[in-house]
């Protein structure tokens, strides 16, 4: 495949320099590179230096030509070189460098899935319907997408699997499960639109295992299933992309918390049934297309109790949802679970956010609307500042403001946590396809839904313009200032389940300080502001300082209901500051 270079030295400099412990950057946003195809998903293939985005099939123009500076489009398509005329719809782009390489699914990837095996290939999951110049139909499609490390620069591209998805889903949600095996839930049976309908509705869960062993049929989630009756009933069918966190729990069971609307349960995904029926989320659905900002707070070691912040989303509201500033708590395993109401969002309403856990265990919020919904065109007022929720801060003083981008990230965008221990951000793509313009399309606010027409309104304004957008930017958190950072200078490549294990680390050739804490992260499959399998763990750890460095004798994860087996970040953390990540392997036995 073709690798391009922008001309902007400089930028790919900083970012090559970025990479190193000793560089420091305020907190805020700088724009480095451009993603080439519109970034509607985004991963980190363990054990590289790169992202990959992935978009759905339509015309590009994010490649050679484009003006980084203000963000204007490329002149020239940006396409595939087999002849076919098919604009690319899948990027890795090389993070030191900036440089980006084609990659090329098959098949139709618009609004899929995705979850880590334990080797840490990538699974794609799902898909919409057939493309043009051979792109395929993917709603009951599986790729693949390998990790490193790679000998020199990587070269993997996605590989379509052979076998099929047993039922075809459009917005499935994915989590990776105890025994690596890989959960796909819900979804739809249709592409194109902005809410489920009964008479396409996917209320079912399916299991694959990477070896490609027989599976069980489909099993149906009782609180995925609604009636035609209760087609504009939220709670019941604002069900696509279900929220999923693996709970912990001593017996290493697939109990899995889950939000489909406005109902959350508790659920066993092995043995197929109902653990604990939980209280309702609070006056309001929040899943698609109400996107909610769900995270699972890090699990501390020795205890994992397991805290849930939900942040915004959209209402119920019909013809026209109304974005929301509330946050929740709860821990769904207390005896009496309660939504618990926490700090509101300060800078006012957000839905579509991105939650990305940072290794110094609080939550960036980033990304998203003020007015409006999920879907195209459907939101307005883009969110430019994020915040950083801190659990451990007194009542009104958990959240803080930082410093603001410039770039709308509305519908389409998208972020995740890098091994630098920063925020790579990309996308925004309201109209879906291709939009120069980015104004909302003749007939606004009606559109068609599921073969007539839609019960809510587009809310993007008449006036608004938000282009499709390409630019690339690196969020550095405050920490990222600190004049030193720790080093690891000593890891294991592989640590196993409830077994010690050591690592050395450096601050500027000194010991570390008092307040020390590793880290066990993994950044997750980030779209439509789900971070499917994005989770962190905040290991035991005893530092004992050895001439000029520390060694830390640390507490590897319970089980796999903890954290499940695969490859993550460690970061060490000295007084709120955090290394670079280093990647290890987490495996059963």
């Amino acid at each position: 495949m073709e690798r391009i270079q922008f001309k902007f030295k400089l930028l790919a400099t900083l970012a090559l320099v970025a990479l190193c412990p000793t560089e420091t950057h305020a907190a805020g946003f700088r724009t480095v590179g451009s993603s080439g195809c519109a970034a509607q998903m985004v991963f980190i293939p363990p054990n590289t230096t790169t992202a990959v985005f992935i978009d759905n099939y339509h015309d590009n123009f994010g490649g050679p030509g484009f003006d980084l500076a203000t963000g204007a489009p490329s002149t020239t398509p940006y396409l595939y070189e087999d002849g076919s005329g098919l604009a690319v719809f899948g990027t890795e782009y090389n993070l030191p460098t900036n440089e980006l390489r084609k990659l090329r699914p098959l098949s139709n990837t618009f609004c899929s899935a995705g979850s880590f095996f334990p080797d840490g290939t990538l699974l794609n999951i799902a898909g919409a319907e057939v493309g043009p110049r051979g792109v395929a139909e993917g709603f009951d499609k599986l790729r693949t997408y390998s990790p490193g490390p790679c000998a020199g620069a990587c070269t993997q591209d996605w590989v379509e699997e052979a076998r099929l998805l047993q039922h075809t889903r459009w917005y499935p949600s994915a989590q990776t499960l105890v025994d690596g095996s890989i959960l796909v839930v819900g979804g739809s049976d249709a592409g194109g639109l902005v809410l489920n309908e009964a008479n396409i509705n996917v209320p079912t869960y399916e299991l694959l295992f990477q070896d490609g062993r027989p599976v069980p049929a489909p099993v149906v989630l009782p609180i995925l299933e609604f009636t035609a009756d209760q087609n504009l009933v939220p709670g019941k069918s604002y069900n696509l992309y279900p929220i999923l966190h693996l709970l912990p729990n001593p017996n290493t069971f697939n109990h899995i918390f889950t939000v489909a609307g406005n109902q959350a349960i508790v659920w066993d995904y092995t043995k197929d049934l109902l653990v604990k029926a939980l209280p309702d989320t609070p006056l309001q659905p929040r899943t698609f297309p109400s996107s909610a900002t769900s995270v699972l707070l890090p699990l501390v070691a020795p205890d994992y109790i397991p805290t849930i912040l939900m942040c915004g989303g959209s209402s119920g509201d019909i013809p026209d949802p109304v974005a929301l500033n509330d946050c929740y708590t709860i821990n769904p395993l207390d005896p009496s679970p309660t939504w618990t109401t926490t700090d509101v969002l300060p800078n006012g309403p957000q839905t579509m956010s991105d939650g990305i856990l940072l290794p110094d265990g609080t939550v960036l919020i980033i990304n998203g609307g003020r007015i409006g919904s999920g879907g195209g065109f459907m939101a307005d007022s883009p969110v430019f500042e994020p915040v950083i929720y801190n659990s451990a801060a007194s009542a009104g003083n958990r959240f803080t403001t930082q410093p603001g981008s410039t770039i709308p990230r509305l519908y389409h965008s998208v972020a995740t946590l890098l091994p630098s221990g920063e925020v790579l951000v990309a996308g925004s793509n309201p109209a879906v396809g291709y939009s120069a313009s980015g104004k909302v399309p003749n007939g606004w606010p009606l559109f068609g839904n599921n073969g007539h027409e839609c019960a809510l309104h587009q809310q993007q304004k008449q006036a608004s313009a938000y282009p499709t957008e390409y630019r690339v930017e690196i969020f550095s958190p405050p920490y990222m200032s600190a004049p030193a950072r720790p080093l690891v200078t000593s890891s294991p490549p592989t640590i196993g389940y409830g077994s010690t294990f050591t690592v050395q680390a450096t601050l500027s050739d000194n010991p570390l300080g008092l307040n020390v804490q590793v880290a066990l992260s993994h950044p997750g499959f980030h779209t439509h502001g789900q971070a499917m399998g994005q989770r962190m763990v905040m290991m035991e750890v005893e530092v004992e300082a050895v001439a000029n460095s520390s060694s830390l004798t640390i507490v590897s994860p319970l089980n796999a209901s903890v954290m499940p087996p695969g490859v993550y970040l460690l970061f060490v953390v000295d007084e709120g500051i955090p290394s670079e990540g280093i990647w290890m392997e987490l495996v059963a036995g």
